[in-house]
C-alpha cells in the first residue's frame, strides 16, 4: 500500500513541473511556445515600422508645404529609432534562443528585456502620439491652404489642442490593448513556464 501511493506521488511530480529537457524540445520544436510567438511579433512589428517609414517618406516627398515635411521627417526619425531598437532586441532573443544556454536564464532573460522594451515604448509613445496628431492636422489643413498660415490662427491652434488632447489617451489604449493581445499573452505565458521551473521538482 505504501508502495503503490509513494508510486502515485512521484507520478503525479513527474507532471507538475516540465523537467528543463522537455522546455528544450518545446523550444526546438513547438512553433506555437510563448518565446518563439514573441519573435514572430517583433518580426511583425519590423515589418509595419518600415512599411509605415516608406509611407512618412513618400508623403514628405510628395506633399510641398515644408513645416508637413518637417513633421514627417521628425516621424520617419522617430520610427527609424524605434525599429533599431526593435531589432536590436529580436537579434538579442534570437541570440538567446539557444538550447545550449541554461533555460531558466534564457527565458528570465528574454522575458525581462522583451518587457522592458515594450515599457519604454508605452513611455516614449505618449510624446510620439502628438507629433503624428500634429503631423496629420497640418496634412489636412495643406491639401487647399497654407498650413503654417492657418496653423498660428488661435482658432485653428484650440483646434489642434483640443484633437489632441482626445486622441492621446484613446490613441495610447488601443496600443495598451493591441499590446495586451498580442506580447502580453505569450508573456503571460513565458512567466509560467518560468514559475515552474523555479518550483521543487
Amino acid at each position: 500500500m505504501d508502495l503503490q501511493e509513494a508510486w502515485k506521488k512521484l507520478d503525479k511530480s513527474k507532471f507538475k513541473v516540465p523537467l528543463p529537457d522537455e522546455h528544450e524540445i518545446n523550444l526546438r520544436k513547438k512553433s506555437h511556445h510563448p518565446v518563439k510567438k514573441l519573435i514572430q511579433y517583433f518580426q511583425l512589428g519590423l515589418a509595419f515600422c518600415l512599411l509605415f517609414e516608406a509611407a512618412f517618406i513618400f508623403l514628405a516627398i510628395a506633399l510641398p508645404q515644408p513645416i508637413v515635411k518637417i513633421f514627417l521627417v521628425i516621424l520617419v526619425a522617430l520610427y527609424v529609432f524605434f525599429f533599431v531598437l526593435n531589432y536590436r532586441i529580436l537579434k538579442n532573443i534570437e541570440t538567446l534562443y539557444k538550447l545550449d544556454n541554461d533555460i531558466k536564464s534564457t527565458l528570465q532573460n528574454i522575458y525581462h528585456s522583451t518587457t522592458s522594451l515594450l515599457a519604454f515604448q508605452r513611455k516614449a509613445a505618449l510624446f510620439i502620439y502628438p507629433i503624428c496628431g500634429t503631423a496629420g492636422f497640418l496634412m489636412g489643413l495643406s491639401v487647399q491652404r497654407d498650413a503654417l498660415a492657418l496653423i498660428q490662427r488661435p482658432s485653428v491652434l484650440i483646434i489642434l489642442i483640443i484633437t489632441l488632447v482626445i486622441l492621446t489617451p484613446l490613441a495610447h489604449l488601443l496600443a495598451k490593448w493591441l499590446e495586451n493581445i498580442s506580447y502580453n499573452k505569450y508573456l503571460r505565458q513565458l512567466k509560467d513556464i518560468i514559475r515552474q521551473l523555479d518550483e521543487p521538482s
